[in-house]
């Protein structure tokens, strides 16, 4: 499994500077292209304004998004430079589509994609972040505030249940990791859903074997945390460099009602997270 172009997606509202340096580090560790976008969106018009004012204030909306730009870019060249890996910078304007939409046509053709995390609470159905790994079809790598990827190609917890998602995520992660690294293979569940797991973890675990990796498979019971606290605590002692896990196997309405434990590690892991749906 081979990553050959990566994708730094930068919004409009954070600082660039880490993700600039923390993709292009990782794309020389791994010999692969970057691919870095940024999306403007028009802003919108409110009939509140008069006629003179709505037009004086689109246009200074568009012209501070278009400086943004122009300073996202000027950074992740930069970093390009400063890593001496091979670059391309693109900005896509979203027009009548929403950001989400801009972002998934421009990473649709890379291996894997790249972004930070919110730091602050964003509804789900604002949740760009949400969308993409909802809609992009290819792994989504969450860089959350603080956190680094320098360790992403050494060792890596692969949460498993039996979904695709989780199957997808899995040999995803294969991408990251390099020669020898160690993957720690994790099922949450009850007692009784451990014999159920056996069999398709240790075939799971002897084909990523097959990929030149070293797999420890382990079982934990859930008790009174919640899943994703459980996968967050177990990563953590075993030092991984990142968590992949299936993504959003369930409706929005489930997930609204019930809770995800795709939004609990999307909104609380200290460590980079890789999404696969």
């Amino acid at each position: 499994m081979t990553l050959r172009t990566l994708a730094a997606v930068f919004t409009t509202v954070e600082t660039p500077d880490r993700l600039a340096r923390e993709a292009a580090a990782l794309a020389r560790r791994l010999d692969a292209h970057l691919l870095g976008i940024t999306v403007t969106s028009d802003p919108r018009y409110y009939p509140t304004l008069d006629g003179y004012m709505a037009t004086e204030v689109l246009a200074e909306i568009d012209r501070r998004q278009e400086r943004k730009a122009e300073t996202i870019h000027e950074v992740f060249e930069a970093a390009v430079k400063a890593e001496d890996v091979r670059g391309e910078w693109r900005v896509a304007r979203a027009g009548m589509q929403t950001v989400a939409e801009r972002i998934l046509e421009s990473g649709r053709g890379s291996d894997m994609l790249v972004m930070t995390r919110p730091e602050s609470y964003v509804h789900q159905l604002d949740d760009i972040q949400e969308q993409v790994i909802r809609g992009l079809g290819r792994p989504v790598l969450m860089l959350p505030h603080g956190a680094t990827l320098e360790n992403v190609c050494k060792r890596a917890m692969i949460g498993w249940s039996p979904t695709r998602e989780a199957a997808r995520a899995a040999f995803d992660a294969l991408m990251l990791l390099e020669p020898g690294a160690e993957v720690t293979l994790l099922n949450v569940g009850a007692t009784s859903a451990h014999d159920l797991a056996d069999g398709p973890m240790n075939d799971l675990a002897v084909g990523l074997t097959r990929h030149g990796v070293s797999v420890n498979v382990v079982h934990r019971e859930p008790g009174a945390r919640h899943i994703g606290q459980v996968i967050l605590d177990e990563a953590r002692e075993v030092g991984a460099g990142f968590i992949a896990t299936g993504a959003f196997g369930h409706s929005r309405a489930y997930d609204f009602v019930i809770g995800a434990v795709t939004r609990e590690l999307l909104t609380e892991s200290a460590l980079p997270v890789m999404f696969s749906k």
